[in-house]
């Protein structure tokens, strides 16, 4: 998704906009209605695109984890007749564990559930968009 500078503007308006917006849904159904059809579009791929999903976060943190700890532990044992080897394969692999056993000792349930909030509002914002897009789209094929 391009946008010009010239629309950079008006897209973070109507951006903040929907933001705000987001908790009521008539409201908000009243906004995207008036938005045209290039607009929701960009409004679309700005809310799909956006927020991270913290399941997806942590497994990629324990898949280059693991993929690091494996490498270091080869490296480690191919090595360890030379020291500074050694001491930097043994410092990753420390790190590696440290970093895949964090998520465990941490509870990071506040910003986890203010992260689902914050996701579930731009479900709703999507799935409205996709709702209108739908309607316009059946419009212009009938013209």
């Amino acid at each position: 998704m391009i946008i010009t500078k010239k629309d950079l503007e008006p897209f973070s308006k109507i951006i903040s906009t929907v933001m705000e917006q987001a908790d009521d849904i008539t409201v908000l159904n009243a906004t995207l209605d008036s938005l045209t059809l290039e607009e929701l579009e960009r409004t679309k791929a700005y809310f799909s695109g956006t927020g991270k999903r913290t399941s997806f976060q942590q497994l990629r943190t324990i898949v280059i984890g693991s993929f690091i700890a494996g490498m270091m532990i080869f490296l480690l044992n191919m090595f360890q007749d030379y020291f500074f080897v050694a001491v930097i394969a043994v410092a990753f692999l420390l790190i590696c564990v440290i970093e895949l056993v964090r998520p465990l000792f941490t509870s990071p349930v506040r910003p986890n559930l203010a992260l689902a909030y914050v996701r579930g509002k731009y479900d709703r914002v999507v799935n409205l968009i996709d709702i209108i897009l739908a309607e316009r789209y059946a419009e212009v094929r009938k013209k």
